[in-house]
């Protein structure tokens, strides 16, 4: 889908194509803007732009790296320049709308929940997979598929995912919103749960795990630590706008007013008691 093909202010349509979508959140221009910023705040508290254990790869690498759910594109770009002797093949479901790249990097349409993707067997060096929890809906099948795509020995899976905290449920009006987000996230056998159990999916595929961390990190400000302070800061700005997009769209289909449920949203997410939220990396390998 292109981005042209949802004209401006028919909100219709947008709820339409996200509840019909298994990715709630629909690439518009102020999505792709948020998906980029997104990228800087992930970066500062991975401590890279690329991957934390990519170092061992120099700018002479001849490599084919994979980008699974290139979102912006921004990642797949800047490996590309980083690694100009390396080819780079990112995909999502809707297209990319990437407007510098480099020319050794190239974008298709493709959907990680429709296996075969259209990649070729035992492909690829690096495999990139960062933030699809909201879009993938068999998480056995998606990392099978990589399995296959994937060197054997050599080439390397690198997953990045997300656990937000639990959102509250509220009184009566709000508890009402928050069904609906779970029902419809439910209903698309979306899990925002996952993260903590990427190694487990990896070892049930068969994959030998060379890397396995999460990164903590807290909602809101911190006056206490400057540095997670700003971190925290960024990423509540973000988490934010993401929960609320879902909600607004889908309390349209019902006639909800999305304003307290996000205004209770805020207040739990930027408590004295800070909501904690984990990033985990896992790096895999195809050993035969």
């Amino acid at each position: 889908m292109i981005l042209e093909d949802v004209p401006a202010g028919d909100d219709a349509l947008v709820t339409d194509l996200v509840l019909r979508s298994p990715y709630p959140l629909l690439p518009t221009p102020d999505e792709i803007e948020r998906i980029e910023f997104q990228h800087s705040v992930i970066s500062q508290i991975l401590g890279c732009r690329f991957l934390p254990t990519i170092g061992h790869f120099d700018i002479h690498s001849k490599l084919r790296i994979l980008d699974c759910g290139s979102g912006s594109g921004t990642w797949a770009s800047e490996i590309g320049f980083a690694l100009p002797e390396s080819t780079v093949t990112g995909f999502d479901i809707f297209d990319v709308p990437c407007k510098f790249k480099p020319a050794n990097v190239d974008f298709v349409v493709a959907d990680a929940n429709d296996p075969p993707m259209p990649f070729a067997d035992n492909t690829y060096d690096i495999i990139h997979s960062r933030f699809l929890l909201l879009g993938i809906t068999n998480w056995v099948r998606y990392i099978s598929e990589l399995k296959r795509l994937v060197k054997p020995n050599t080439g390397e899976i690198h997953m990045i995912e997300l656990t937000a905290p639990p959102l509250p449920v509220g009184d009566d009006a709000t508890k009402m919103i928050r069904d609906l987000v779970d029902a419809s996230l439910g209903q698309a056998n979306i899990s925002i749960f996952m993260a903590s159990k990427l190694g487990d999916y990896c070892r049930a595929a068969g994959l030998t795990i060379t890397h396995e961390k999460m990164y903590p990190f807290a909602y809101g400000a911190w006056p206490e630590d400057p540095e997670q302070s700003r971190v925290g800061g960024l990423m509540l700005s973000c988490t934010m706008e993401g929960v609320q997009k879902i909600a607004m769209r889908l309390c349209e289909t019902k006639g909800y007013d999305s304003k307290p449920y996000m205004a209770q949203v805020a207040a739990y997410l930027d408590q004295k008691r800070k909501p904690a939220g984990e990033i985990w990396y896992v790096v895999a390998k195809k050993i035969e």
